[in-house]
């Protein structure tokens, strides 16, 4: 609760910049808020320009030396996005991080400027079939299995749609293989008896 506390007046700092006119808005309808945290990920969006970059750098300098919360750019990246060749050259002589190009993943969800297609989700479905493989299921009981759909694996589908839109196939994947973790080994999982309530 305490890093919540001190990495919250980040974001305050940053948003008095954008309202103050210190960092420019991304467009005339931008939401104030120009930064993205999760637990100690980062995540700040501006415009390419020197003065802005410039901006970011010394507020991160700013807050590191009032909380002691450095920011370390040997493990820090920019995605520049549809930037030109100049814009990233002034982005890496600025910031002096690793350049990430433009869709990259953030917290394991693929970020893009356009929909998302099944394939950048496949890795996903891939990670929740790596965790409910059938001899896993074999060692459960039923109770077991459903305590685990209700409160894990469940929530790994919401996680992913609190950021994006998932379209219906992959929803049915997901279901599909938590519905398979559930009634594993039961031969008459199917219509009505496998539905979870």
């Amino acid at each position: 609760m305490l890093f919540l506390m001190v990495i919250d007046t980040l974001n305050n700092l940053i948003c008095r910049a954008a309202s103050e006119g210190v960092l420019q808005r991304l467009t005339a309808r931008h939401m104030t808020s120009s930064v993205s945290i999760y637990a100690d990920d980062v995540v700040v969006f501006c415009r390419p320009d020197g003065h802005d970059l410039t901006a970011v750098r010394e507020l991160l300098r700013v807050f590191g030396a009032a909380s002691g919360l450095h920011t370390n750019y040997a493990k820090c990246a920019v995605s520049p996005i549809q930037c030109t060749d100049a814009d990233r050259a002034m982005i890496t002589v600025t910031l002096a991080c690793l350049l990430q190009d433009f869709p990259t993943t953030y917290l394991g969800l693929p970020l893009s400027i356009r929909k998302v297609s099944s394939t950048a989700l496949q890795p996903i479905i891939d990670k929740l079939e790596h965790r409910l493989s059938p001899w896993w299921a074999s060692l459960m009981s039923r109770g077991d299995r459903l305590a685990l759909c209700r409160h894990v694996l469940s929530a790994m589908p919401t996680h992913i749609m609190i950021a994006m839109a998932i379209n219906p196939p992959i929803l049915k994947r997901i279901n599909r293989l938590i519905r398979n973790f559930l009634w594993y080994d039961r031969k008459d999982a199917s219509g009505g008896h496998c539905k979870v309530n």
